[in-house]
Protein backbone atom coordinates (compact mmCIF):
# COMPACT_ATOMS: atom_id res chain seq x y z
CA UNK A 1 0.00 0.00 0.00
CA UNK A 2 3.04 2.41 0.84
CA UNK A 3 4.73 1.40 -2.35
CA UNK A 4 1.72 2.08 -4.44
CA UNK A 5 1.02 5.60 -2.44
CA UNK A 6 4.69 6.25 -3.63
CA UNK A 7 4.38 5.57 -7.07
CA UNK A 8 1.12 7.48 -7.08
CA UNK A 9 2.82 10.76 -5.43
CA UNK A 10 6.29 10.23 -7.58
CA UNK A 11 3.99 9.70 -10.89
CA UNK A 12 2.29 13.08 -10.30
CA UNK A 13 5.50 15.23 -9.26
CA UNK A 14 7.14 13.66 -12.92
CA UNK A 15 3.58 15.21 -14.26
CA UNK A 16 4.29 18.22 -12.45
CA UNK A 17 7.64 19.03 -14.13
CA UNK A 18 6.74 17.71 -17.34
CA UNK A 19 4.10 20.42 -17.66
CA UNK A 20 6.24 23.23 -15.70
CA UNK A 21 8.87 22.18 -18.38
CA UNK A 22 5.90 22.75 -21.21
CA UNK A 23 5.06 26.21 -20.09
CA UNK A 24 8.61 27.10 -20.44
CA UNK A 25 9.40 25.62 -24.05
CA UNK A 26 5.90 26.75 -24.99
CA UNK A 27 4.87 30.26 -23.21
CA UNK A 28 7.92 31.33 -22.66
CA UNK A 29 10.24 30.61 -25.37
CA UNK A 30 9.17 33.95 -27.10
CA UNK A 31 10.50 35.83 -24.88
CA UNK A 32 13.58 33.78 -24.67
CA UNK A 33 14.26 34.05 -28.41
CA UNK A 34 12.50 36.95 -29.78
CA UNK A 35 14.24 40.24 -27.96
CA UNK A 36 12.92 43.23 -30.24
CA UNK A 37 13.17 46.41 -29.96
CA UNK A 38 9.70 48.60 -31.29
CA UNK A 39 9.95 52.09 -33.14
CA UNK A 40 7.10 54.15 -33.93
CA UNK A 41 5.79 54.57 -37.06
CA UNK A 42 7.05 58.29 -36.71
CA UNK A 43 10.98 56.96 -36.24
CA UNK A 44 13.38 58.64 -38.55
CA UNK A 45 16.54 56.29 -39.49
CA UNK A 46 19.40 58.00 -39.51
CA UNK A 47 22.17 56.36 -41.65
CA UNK A 48 25.50 58.28 -43.41
CA UNK A 49 24.58 56.73 -46.92
CA UNK A 50 21.18 56.86 -48.67
CA UNK A 51 18.36 54.09 -48.34
CA UNK A 52 14.98 53.28 -49.55
CA UNK A 53 12.43 52.23 -46.74
CA UNK A 54 9.79 49.84 -47.67
CA UNK A 55 6.76 47.93 -45.83
CA UNK A 56 5.95 44.78 -47.82
CA UNK A 57 2.72 42.78 -46.53
CA UNK A 58 2.44 39.12 -45.94
CA UNK A 59 0.16 36.72 -45.05
CA UNK A 60 -1.85 37.39 -42.05
CA UNK A 61 -1.58 40.56 -40.46
CA UNK A 62 2.67 41.00 -41.70
CA UNK A 63 3.57 44.27 -42.24
CA UNK A 64 7.33 44.49 -43.05
CA UNK A 65 9.46 47.09 -42.81
CA UNK A 66 13.06 46.93 -44.62
CA UNK A 67 15.92 48.96 -45.90
CA UNK A 68 17.45 48.97 -49.06
CA UNK A 69 20.72 50.41 -49.64
CA UNK A 70 21.99 50.61 -52.89
CA UNK A 71 25.72 50.83 -54.42
CA UNK A 72 26.74 52.34 -57.47
CA UNK A 73 27.39 49.18 -60.45
CA UNK A 74 26.05 46.96 -57.79
CA UNK A 75 28.06 43.45 -58.02
CA UNK A 76 25.12 42.05 -55.97
CA UNK A 77 22.71 42.45 -53.23
CA UNK A 78 23.18 40.82 -49.90
CA UNK A 79 20.04 39.72 -48.32
CA UNK A 80 20.75 40.09 -45.00
CA UNK A 81 18.67 37.97 -41.84
CA UNK A 82 19.17 39.74 -38.57
CA UNK A 83 19.54 38.54 -35.13
CA UNK A 84 17.09 38.08 -32.62
CA UNK A 85 17.70 41.32 -30.79
CA UNK A 86 17.38 44.90 -31.41
CA UNK A 87 15.90 46.39 -35.01
CA UNK A 88 16.84 47.88 -38.26
CA UNK A 89 17.70 51.26 -36.06
CA UNK A 90 20.86 48.52 -35.38
CA UNK A 91 21.03 46.50 -38.29
CA UNK A 92 21.23 49.06 -40.95
CA UNK A 93 24.46 49.91 -40.00
CA UNK A 94 25.73 46.86 -41.74
CA UNK A 95 25.07 48.40 -44.49
CA UNK A 96 28.92 49.98 -44.36
CA UNK A 97 30.39 46.34 -44.54
CA UNK A 98 28.69 44.84 -47.08
CA UNK A 99 28.61 48.36 -49.39
CA UNK A 100 32.35 48.98 -49.22
CA UNK A 101 32.58 44.98 -50.88
CA UNK A 102 30.34 45.70 -53.95
CA UNK A 103 26.88 44.80 -52.72
CA UNK A 104 23.98 46.20 -52.17
CA UNK A 105 22.48 45.68 -48.71
CA UNK A 106 18.64 44.23 -48.28
CA UNK A 107 17.50 43.95 -44.41
CA UNK A 108 13.98 43.66 -43.15
CA UNK A 109 12.77 43.49 -39.59
CA UNK A 110 10.55 40.35 -38.03
CA UNK A 111 7.14 40.82 -36.68
CA UNK A 112 6.96 42.32 -33.45
CA UNK A 113 10.20 44.24 -34.53
CA UNK A 114 11.09 47.93 -35.44
CA UNK A 115 7.95 49.11 -36.98
CA UNK A 116 7.05 45.68 -38.14
CA UNK A 117 3.91 44.36 -37.06
CA UNK A 118 2.00 40.96 -37.28
CA UNK A 119 0.98 38.02 -34.90
CA UNK A 120 4.42 35.47 -34.96
CA UNK A 121 4.72 31.97 -35.40
CA UNK A 122 7.29 29.72 -37.02
CA UNK A 123 5.33 29.33 -39.99
CA UNK A 124 4.48 32.91 -40.55
CA UNK A 125 7.95 33.72 -40.01
CA UNK A 126 9.09 31.49 -42.84
CA UNK A 127 6.23 32.86 -44.91
CA UNK A 128 7.32 36.23 -44.39
CA UNK A 129 10.74 35.70 -45.04
CA UNK A 130 10.12 33.89 -48.11
CA UNK A 131 7.98 36.85 -49.47
CA UNK A 132 10.72 39.10 -48.73
CA UNK A 133 13.29 36.77 -50.84
CA UNK A 134 10.85 36.78 -53.91
CA UNK A 135 10.30 40.96 -53.46
CA UNK A 136 14.45 40.23 -53.93
CA UNK A 137 14.37 37.88 -56.61
CA UNK A 138 12.23 40.62 -58.57
CA UNK A 139 15.46 43.11 -58.65
CA UNK A 140 18.15 40.21 -58.99
CA UNK A 141 18.56 37.43 -60.39
CA UNK A 142 19.61 34.43 -58.50
CA UNK A 143 23.15 34.04 -58.87
CA UNK A 144 23.72 37.82 -57.64
CA UNK A 145 21.39 37.01 -54.84
CA UNK A 146 23.68 36.19 -51.40
CA UNK A 147 21.80 35.10 -48.60
CA UNK A 148 23.16 35.72 -45.16
CA UNK A 149 22.03 34.64 -41.65
CA UNK A 150 22.97 36.00 -38.41
CA UNK A 151 22.12 34.02 -35.36
CA UNK A 152 18.50 33.61 -34.95
CA UNK A 153 18.35 34.99 -38.60
CA UNK A 154 20.10 31.84 -39.76
CA UNK A 155 16.72 29.46 -39.70
CA UNK A 156 15.35 32.11 -42.40
CA UNK A 157 18.34 32.64 -44.71
CA UNK A 158 18.67 28.63 -44.90
CA UNK A 159 14.73 27.95 -45.65
CA UNK A 160 14.47 30.95 -48.55
CA UNK A 161 18.33 29.57 -50.47
CA UNK A 162 16.04 26.02 -50.54
CA UNK A 163 13.67 27.86 -52.86
CA UNK A 164 16.13 29.47 -55.50
CA UNK A 165 19.44 28.59 -56.52
CA UNK A 166 20.93 32.05 -54.79
CA UNK A 167 24.89 32.72 -54.89
CA UNK A 168 25.59 31.80 -51.57
CA UNK A 169 24.81 31.29 -48.44
CA UNK A 170 26.70 33.04 -45.45
CA UNK A 171 25.67 32.09 -42.00
CA UNK A 172 27.19 33.99 -38.54
CA UNK A 173 27.05 32.72 -35.48
CA UNK A 174 24.02 29.97 -36.43
CA UNK A 175 22.60 26.73 -34.37
CA UNK A 176 21.37 23.61 -35.34
CA UNK A 177 18.08 23.76 -34.27
CA UNK A 178 16.57 26.19 -31.15
CA UNK A 179 15.41 22.27 -30.20
CA UNK A 180 19.45 21.25 -29.98
CA UNK A 181 20.47 24.92 -28.81
CA UNK A 182 18.09 24.50 -25.59
CA UNK A 183 19.55 20.78 -24.84
CA UNK A 184 22.55 22.43 -25.22
CA UNK A 185 21.90 24.97 -22.09
CA UNK A 186 20.31 22.06 -20.44
CA UNK A 187 21.56 18.69 -21.44
CA UNK A 188 20.66 17.39 -17.97
CA UNK A 189 16.98 17.57 -18.87
CA UNK A 190 14.42 14.58 -20.32
CA UNK A 191 13.96 14.90 -24.34
CA UNK A 192 10.21 15.14 -23.53
CA UNK A 193 9.07 18.95 -23.76
CA UNK A 194 7.18 20.58 -26.74
CA UNK A 195 8.56 23.82 -28.63
CA UNK A 196 6.29 26.44 -30.40
CA UNK A 197 9.65 27.11 -32.47
CA UNK A 198 11.98 23.98 -33.56
CA UNK A 199 13.83 26.09 -36.50
CA UNK A 200 15.75 22.63 -38.18
CA UNK A 201 18.67 24.72 -39.76
CA UNK A 202 20.19 21.16 -40.61
CA UNK A 203 16.88 19.99 -42.57
CA UNK A 204 17.58 22.87 -44.51
CA UNK A 205 21.40 23.18 -45.39
CA UNK A 206 21.24 19.61 -46.41
CA UNK A 207 19.26 20.48 -49.01
CA UNK A 208 21.28 23.31 -50.77
CA UNK A 209 23.57 22.98 -53.38
CA UNK A 210 24.87 26.57 -53.35
CA UNK A 211 28.29 27.06 -51.52
CA UNK A 212 27.87 27.48 -47.65
CA UNK A 213 30.03 29.37 -45.44
CA UNK A 214 29.82 29.63 -41.33
CA UNK A 215 31.19 31.72 -39.16
CA UNK A 216 31.82 30.79 -35.47
CA UNK A 217 33.56 31.87 -32.06
CA UNK A 218 34.64 29.22 -29.79
CA UNK A 219 33.70 31.59 -27.10
CA UNK A 220 30.16 31.92 -28.20
CA UNK A 221 28.15 31.90 -25.02
CA UNK A 222 24.86 32.74 -26.51
CA UNK A 223 25.12 29.85 -29.88
CA UNK A 224 27.91 27.45 -27.88
CA UNK A 225 29.92 26.34 -30.27
CA UNK A 226 29.25 22.87 -30.51
CA UNK A 227 25.61 23.56 -31.23
CA UNK A 228 27.24 25.37 -34.77
CA UNK A 229 29.57 22.90 -35.00
CA UNK A 230 27.03 19.96 -35.70
CA UNK A 231 26.49 21.48 -38.86
CA UNK A 232 29.32 20.66 -40.19
CA UNK A 233 27.63 16.86 -41.18
CA UNK A 234 25.54 18.88 -43.70
CA UNK A 235 28.19 20.61 -45.55
CA UNK A 236 29.30 19.40 -49.00
CA UNK A 237 33.46 18.62 -49.00
CA UNK A 238 33.55 22.41 -51.13
CA UNK A 239 31.71 24.07 -47.91
CA UNK A 240 32.99 25.76 -45.51
CA UNK A 241 33.04 26.18 -41.60
CA UNK A 242 35.21 28.84 -40.04
CA UNK A 243 36.20 28.57 -36.41
CA UNK A 244 37.39 31.90 -34.76
CA UNK A 245 39.37 31.18 -32.39
CA UNK A 246 38.08 33.11 -28.83
CA UNK A 247 35.22 35.53 -31.34
CA UNK A 248 32.29 35.31 -29.24
CA UNK A 249 28.48 35.84 -30.38
CA UNK A 250 28.79 39.47 -31.33
CA UNK A 251 32.33 40.58 -32.21
CA UNK A 252 33.08 38.20 -35.19
CA UNK A 253 33.52 41.14 -37.03
CA UNK A 254 36.45 42.53 -35.35
CA UNK A 255 38.59 39.34 -36.41
CA UNK A 256 40.91 39.31 -38.96
CA UNK A 257 40.17 35.63 -40.28
CA UNK A 258 36.41 36.39 -40.19
CA UNK A 259 37.31 39.89 -42.45
CA UNK A 260 40.00 37.87 -44.97
CA UNK A 261 37.45 35.77 -45.22
CA UNK A 262 34.48 37.72 -46.18
CA UNK A 263 36.43 39.51 -48.72
CA UNK A 264 37.11 36.23 -50.26
CA UNK A 265 33.65 34.81 -51.02
CA UNK A 266 32.07 38.14 -51.81
CA UNK A 267 35.24 39.67 -53.67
Amino acid sequence: MILSVSLVYFSLLLLFFWLLGNVFTLLWQDYFIFRPRRLPLHYTYQFEQDFTELFLHTPQGGRLNALWFKHLNAKGVVLFFHGNAGSLARWGHLHHFFQRLGYDYFVYDYRGYGKSTGRRTEALLYEDALAIFDFVKQHFTAEKIVVFGRSLGSAFASRVAVEGQVKMVILETPFYSMHNLFYTYFPFLPNIFFFKYYFYNHRYLRQLTCPIYIFHGTRDWVVPYACAARLQRWLKPTDEFITIPGGGHNNLLFYDLYNRKMEEFLK
